[in-house]
């Protein structure tokens, strides 16, 4: 092999493993070092790479997770709306403005509910629905 001579400073036990590499292949040290150089230069996937692939598969494994997840609550909510619209009944005119007036107000408790929900980082399945609004519980204690 030819070629220009570069002084290169290995530590001790790297400089034994070159060492050892060479005498077992009956080489010279300078060919066992030139060819590890020639391999890390002609790799494709360096390790920063072969990383940050990981990383990226990770990534859009819990994407797709997250993806199904909420095709799942939207198929279920869509499926809760079309068995409550088919078993309820079409409410009497002359009950429609109560009626109205009981779903908004109704509708003002679900949202104090989810809003206890998020300040609390609980889940809203946990909340007792009989306690008062101001001073939600989980689980039977206050929160």
């Amino acid at each position: 092999m030819s070629g220009a001579a570069t002084s290169v400073y290995l530590p001790d036990d790297l400089k034994a493993k070159v060492a050892r590499l060479a005498d077992a292949q009956g080489r010279s040290a300078s060919s066992v070092v030139v060819e590890a150089v020639r391999l890390k230069f002609a790799r494709k996937d360096e390790p920063a790479e072969g990383i940050t692939i990981r990383h990226l598969a990770r990534l859009e494994a819990r994407v797709d997770k997250a993806v199904r997840d909420g095709a799942l609550i939207k198929e279920t909510v869509l499926l809760f709306v079309r068995v409550w619209l088919e078993h309820n009944p079409p409410i009497e005119e002359h009950l429609e403005e109560s009626a109205a007036a009981s779903a908004s107000a109704r509708f003002e408790r679900f949202l104090d509910y989810v809003a206890n929900s998020i300040d609390s980082g609980r889940s809203l399945a946990a909340f007792d629905v009989h306690a008062p609004a101001d001073g939600a519980q989980v689980n039977g204690a206050a929160s």
